[in-house]
């Protein structure tokens, strides 16, 4: 992302609405960060006044961008400069509480990416357990992992082998629990999760990405 520099209030609204059609490009309404759709995070202001985030960018209506770092939001609302961001952006006075908003989009993205991996388990893109993993490591199929998934209160060893053995331009993450895992897979106890290439899976990797940038975890 790049900081938009030397711009005045006005210049932030008219950005964040400016539709470019040739450019995927979104404004941040707090910064003035710019980025693509797909990693900012986009809000809707809803019938009872309330911010909705539309995180697959698709409710009707005049949307809000923000970048997607946790830690920046739950700083604006506490400051009172995200409630002014919002006000300016929709030229209304906007005096609602979104104190709730920062863990109200945390939870929609986890879900996001817990149902497409259910969605890649069902098309036949998931494997899971160390041993079948280690297998496919060895194998043909190992230039076609593009993910390693382990839980997080996975164990530290276990961990740390898998991921030795991945392909090293597979994305790892450990975004989750067992226990949301296996919820996620209809599986019981699973701890690791290999992804292979497909476009569900390239979908998979950018909501992945975008979790991690929210919480704050290094690329």
């Amino acid at each position: 992302m790049s900081e938009t520099n030397n711009k005045n209030e006005t210049d932030l609204v008219n950005d964040a609405f400016k539709d470019d059609k040739r450019s995927n490009d979104r404004t941040c309404i707090i910064s003035g960060a710019t980025g693509s759709k797909e990693t900012l995070i986009r809000l809707v202001l809803g019938p009872d006044e309330t911010l909705v985030p539309d995180l697959a960018n698709k409710l009707p209506g005049r949307g809000l961008w923000i970048s997607a770092n946790r830690a920046i939001l739950d700083d604006n609302i506490a400051s009172g400069k995200f409630t002014k961001a919002v006000s300016r952006s929709l030229k209304a006075s906007y005096k609602q509480d979104a104190g709730d908003l920062p863990s109200l989009i945390e939870r929609l993205l986890t879900r996001r990416c817990l149902d497409r991996l259910g969605l890649e388990q069902r098309a036949g893109n998931i494997v899971t357990g160390f041993d079948k993993i280690k297998a496919e490591t060895v194998g043909k199929s190992a230039r076609d992992i593009i993910g390693y998934i382990t839980a997080s209160d996975s164990s530290d060893d276990g961990r740390n082998k898998m991921s030795a053995a991945m392909p090293a331009e597979a994305i790892m993450s450990s975004l989750f629990s067992r226990e949301q895992l296996s919820q996620a897979l209809g599986k019981d106890n699973v701890v690791h999760v290999a992804v292979f290439n497909s476009g569900g899976a390239k979908i998979l990797r950018a909501e992945l990405d975008r979790l991690k940038r929210y919480r704050g975890i290094p690329e």
